[in-house]
């Protein structure tokens, strides 16, 4: 059983809070991860679409030395990696039209990993555009436009990554989008796969989080929300250990 999996199992649906070293010093990144911690989040995510490896780095340590919970490293190239974290998303952007990240930054963090002892998590990493305007992510990425009505192209990556190994499945809106993954595609995604999903990008409520829970999320992700109100974040956090 997969380390996801296996927290799935003894923890019911979780919460990650995802911290974007770029975004704040690491002094206050500590202190989002301990009031995450205090607000009952399962595990702190380190990483940004720009985050190079001395800023993540700093982070990852001053995380680890403020909070108790696992880190994952959730990295946008190769100098995403740091020695402090317990794990992290070794993802394929599943539909980038980039080889650079569908294998050349993991081909380049593959060494790495195996010298510091981080522990990979294989995840396929689907990126779903809700907005009209693409996000950071899908310029980034090159993104293969995966529209809210394209069901069957989001199941079919899906599928691909559960095929080819993976661990868990991400559907990512993408951070500061306009709307989160409609929940008929996660209803459709989670009905056709056997390993965990994980739905993040714009959710910003309770309400959002409980719904996309009940339509088959076993992970939901927030950063944007960590950042700007941590009291919501206590109550989206409440809404998915009550879902």
């Amino acid at each position: 059983m997969n380390v996801i999996s296996k927290w799935r199992s003894e923890r019911g649906t979780l919460h990650f809070t995802l911290i974007d070293p770029d975004k704040q010093p690491a002094g206050k990144a500590a202190e989002m991860a301990r009031q995450a911690e205090s607000f009952g989040s399962d595990a702190i995510m380190i990483g940004g679409s720009t985050a190079g490896s001395k800023v993540t780095d700093d982070c990852t340590k001053a995380i680890k030395d403020a909070s108790r919970l696992p880190t994952i490293l959730f990295p946008s190239k190769a100098a995403g990696v740091s020695r402090h974290a317990d794990y992290l998303f070794f993802m394929m952007m599943m539909n980038s039209k980039s080889r650079r990240f569908l294998v050349e930054e993991q081909m380049k963090a593959a060494p790495h990993l195996k010298k510091l002892g981080v522990k990979p998590i294989p995840m396929g990493y689907i990126v779903i555009s809700t907005s009209e305007n693409p996000t950071t992510v899908e310029l980034v990425g090159e993104a293969d436009r995966i529209g809210v009505s394209d069901m069957e192209k989001a199941v079919a990556y899906a599928l691909t990554s559960q095929y080819y190994g993976m661990d868990c499945v991400y559907l990512e809106a993408g951070s500061g989008a306009e709307k989160p993954v409609p929940l008929e595609m996660v209803k459709a995604v989670k009905s056709e796969i056997g390993i965990p999903l994980i739905v993040g990008g714009g959710i910003r409520d309770p309400d959002t989080a409980k719904r996309i829970v009940s339509a088959g999320a076993d992970v939901i992700v927030t950063g944007t929300i960590a950042e700007r109100d941590p009291r919501k974040l206590e109550g989206i956090i409440r809404a998915v250990k009550q879902g």
